[in-house]
Parts: C-alpha cells; sequence; structure tokens
C-alpha cells in the first residue's frame, strides 16, 4: 500500500509547477545574479602591499633601515613606502591614497583611520622593532660578548607577519551568501509540502474527501507523501549545487558532508511545510502565506541579503541561531570549511532531524484528529 501511494505521489510532485520554479528556478537565478555580481571576488588574493606615507622628522637610521628592507621590491615587499611632508602625508590619507602614516623620531608613532587590518600589521612592526631595539640595548649593557648570538637569534624570529590558512576550506565571506541560498532553496520545500499535505484533507479538496475514505492509514499517506517529495527536493539541491560548482563557487572538499547538510536541509523544509498544511483554522491561501513569508524571515535572518545578521544574532540571542533551520544548515556549511573537527557539523545535523521528526509526528497527530460533519 505504502509503495502505491509512493509511486503516485512521485508522479504528482514532478508534475507540480511550484516545484520547477521556486525550489529549481528562483534559487539557481538567484546564484547566477550574486556570481555576476561579486564572481571575482572569489578568486584568492595575496595580502596586498600597504601603502604609507613615511614623514621623518628627527633621524632614526635603525627605523629607516626596517623600512628600507620593508619596501624592498620582491615576494616579501610588506609596505610601499613615500617619504614625504607631514602636509602632504595627511593629504594623502585623506584621499585614500595610503592606509596609514609613519612618523619616525626617536619615537616612532602610527596614524590610521581605523582598526583595519593593514593597521594592525603596521603596529606589529613598530613593536617588533622595539623589541628588538630593547634586546639589543640591554645586552649591549649587560653582556655585550653576546651581543652576535643574540642578534643571529633575533634575525630568525623577526618576521612581523605569515600569511597562511588556518584552514583548508573557503574563508571568503561572499560565499556565505551562497550557502544562504541552499538555506533558502530547502526552506522553499514548503510550499509544495503545505500544498500537497491539504490534497490529503476532506474540507480543503475533493480529492481529499476522496483519500480520507480510502483506507489507508494517515501515517502512511503522510509518509508516502513526505518521501516523494524528499526525493524531489534532494534531487533539486543536488543539481543547484552542480550549478553553483560550474559557476565557479568553492564549497571546499567535502562534497559527502555538503551533501548530507542539503538532505536534511530538505527534510526540513518539508517537515515546515507539512505541519503548516496540516493546520485547520488558516484557508489555503494564508497556509502559503505563512509558508513564504517564514522561510523568507528566517532566510534573510541567515544572512541571505546581508552579511552579519546571524552574527548579530549570535551575540544577543543565541537560541534563536538554535532553532532557526536557515541558519543551521548555513552554519553547517561554515562549519565544514572552517573547523577540523565535525563537533559543530554533527550538532547542527542532529538538530536538523531531530525538528523534522518531530514536526511529522506532530502533523500526523493533527491531522489524525480531523473530524468532518459529513463527506
Amino acid at each position: 500500500m505504502f509503495l502505491h501511494n509512493f509511486k503516485y505521489a512521485m508522479r504528482t510532485t514532478m508534475k507540480n509547477k511550484t516545484t520547477l520554479i521556486w525550489t529549481l528556478l528562483f534559487p539557481i537565478a538567484l546564484a547566477t545574479f550574486m556570481y555576476m555580481s561579486f564572481g571575482e571576488l572569489f578568486e584568492e588574493e595575496m595580502m596586498d602591499v600597504i601603502p604609507v606615507a613615511v614623514v621623518v622628522q628627527e633621524s632614526n637610521p635603525s627605523f629607516e633601515e626596517v623600512l628600507a628592507s620593508l619596501s624592498k621590491e620582491g615576494e616579501d615587499q610588506v609596505i610601499d613606502m613615500t617619504v614625504t611632508s607631514k602636509k602632504k602625508a595627511l593629504e594623502k590619507l585623506e584621499n585614500e591614497e595610503v592606509d596609514a602614516i609613519i612618523y619616525v623620531t626617536d619615537i616612532v608613532y602610527l596614524k590610521v583611520p581605523g582598526n583595519s587590518y593593514e593597521a594592525t600589521v603596521l603596529k606589529t612592526i613598530i613593536e617588533e622593532y622595539y623589541k628588538v631595539r630593547y634586546v639589543v640595548t640591554d645586552i649591549g649593557k649587560t653582556a655585550p660578548e653576546m651581543m652576535q648570538n643574540a642578534l643571529a637569534n633575533l634575525r630568525s624570529d623577526n618576521q612581523y607577519y605569515t600569511k597562511m590558512k588556518t584552514s583548508d576550506g573557503n574563508q571568503d565571506v561572499y560565499t556565505n551568501y551562497f550557502y544562504a541560498i541552499f538555506a533558502m532553496s530547502c526552506l522553499f520545500a514548503s510550499f509544495v509540502a503545505c500544498e500537497k499535505i491539504q490534497k490529503i484533507q476532506a474540507n480543503v479538496s475533493p480529492l481529499g474527501m476522496r483519500r480520507c475514505l480510502s483506507p489507508n492509514s494517515k501515517m502512511i499517506t503522510i509518509l508516502a507523501e513526505f518521501f516523494a517529495m524528499l526525493i524531489t527536493q534532494f534531487a533539486i539541491e543536488l543539481i543547484t549545487l552542480a550549478y553553483m560548482v560550474m559557476l565557479g563557487v568553492d564549497f571546499g572538499n567535502k562534497y559527502p558532508q555538503i551533501i548530507l547538510v542539503l538532505f536534511f536541509g530538505s527534510c526540513i523544509g518539508i517537515s515546515f511545510g507539512i505541519i503548516i498544511g496540516s493546520m485547520t483554522r488558516f484557508s489555503s491561501g494564508a497556509k502559503e502565506g505563512i509558508c513564504t513569508c517564514i522561510s523568507m524571515i528566517l532566510s534573510v535572518m541567515a544572512d541571505l541579503c546581508a552579511s552579519g545578521i546571524k552574527y548579530s544574532i549570535e551575540q544577543t540571542m543565541p537560541i534563536i541561531n538554535r532553532l532557526n533551520p536557515s541558519a543551521l544548515i548555513v552554519d553547517s556549511f561554515y562549519a565544514l570549511n572552517i573547523y577540523d573537527t565535525y563537533d559543530r557539523y554533527f550538532q547542527n545535523i542532529a538538530t536538523l532531524g531531530i525538528m523534522s521528526a518531530v514536526l511529522i509526528i506532530i502533523s500526523f497527530f493533527i491531522i489524525r484528529r480531523n473530524k468532518y460533519a459529513s463527506l
């Protein structure tokens, strides 16, 4: 009996225009427009040389030698140094021709417009200079015979920054938008689920009347519809993933784990639509509106429209991110790309699985309790 119901559920799901438009074509179109907007930013770049203006107010040969070394052209060049007057240096900073001004006196100090990454590098250079200067001066006073060894050790440690990755995954912030597209696509499966679950209710359609008169168990009917929609939606997510990879979006190399995220994401989207569709107090139009509204709100909260919203929620009310299925899907992608362990990833997957099961069970009891005066 289950296979019979499943076969016809698959046929009706595949013919559903909502499935084709909202869960396949719309996410693919959105991904295309996003990639066209900032696709070039996905190309990995090394840290740019930092343009700085140097104002020599008092001779400091040792620090000037450091600056000359750091501005030497080549692979290890850190700064692009322009020696100028104080007035011209301020003009260059205002016009954003340089990122900072270094004032050279016996005491070196730095002027930067904000707390940027470049400012951190330059501050580190100055701090390292003073550390070396202090050590050399102290050794010169207390143990001059150790000076040569000390200088050799300092040269081996004298690295102001290191270009390295803390993870093998793609850490580009723009990739989060594509994670959010997957989350939105999974939640859009609720549209089809809401529509199809209403068709097994006698007060919504003639088809629902006939299905209520059949001897089939409500649970068998719901599960047949669920698995038919799950297979269809999961296939759609795989197509979307393949399309994004062809575009050039870097999701890392953990594709089996990514596919598992999409599977459970499809589960939660369908389960969400089933429970909305099983509610008897709302009209069909109202149920569709609820699905659309909640899906979009949850997706926006997971950084679909602007980066940083999810982080702000995490800082103020983290429980929302733990319950927002869209945020859980995005965070699963993030955890795969950033962390070397799978603890956070499996925690998110388990939460999505439990939420899906709970919603399906609640939906079953709601539909089972429905009573009709006449058919």
